[in-house]
């Protein structure tokens, strides 16, 4: 595989979606072509933010184009920035999932799933799709990020 050019990550912004159910939340299992970072990865939807966008615009027009999806409401919970990716900062938003995972139509990425955080610590997540396990992305922005929207969600 193509050495990606972490460069282009300097100085962006981006934004992750978290949808959720109690304590498990979707996430995608990025196609495995050259090119894109984190190939045959699970990891967030989610996407660049483009010239003169909001996050929040950007977060509603990314979960809509990767999952056909528009929540009502979806709370930014957490912003940071990522070391492994030229401290690229990152934009988190999640959403109670409102409808069931077998009626998702993805269209983009190969797969998604459900998953505990006890799951995604554990570094590999099975793709029901294509009977095997692929590894989680392997920066700490995963870990932070679950965490914060657990704190977030179960705040009083």
């Amino acid at each position: 595989m193509a050495k990606i050019n972490l460069q282009k990550y300097k100085n962006s912004e981006s934004v992750v979606i978290l949808p959720y159910v109690k304590d498990k939340v979707l996430m995608q299992l990025r196609d495995d072509k050259e090119g894109i970072i984190f190939p045959g990865q699970w990891g967030f939807f989610g996407g660049s933010i483009e010239d003169r966008e909001l996050p929040e615009e950007a977060a509603k027009r990314e979960l809509f184009e990767e999952i056909g999806i528009k929540p009502k409401n979806m709370p930014k919970f957490f912003t940071e920035k990522i070391p492994e990716l030229e401290n690229h900062l990152s934009h988190a938003f999640c959403c109670p999932l409102s409808v069931p995972v077998q009626d998702i139509k993805l269209l983009e990425g190969t797969d998604l799933g459900l998953f505990s955080i006890e799951e995604v610590r554990s570094g590999k997540l099975y793709s029901s799709k294509m009977k095997k396990e692929f590894p989680v992305m392997r920066i700490q922005h995963i870990m932070n990020t679950i965490n914060a929207l657990f704190k977030y969600i179960h705040q009083d």
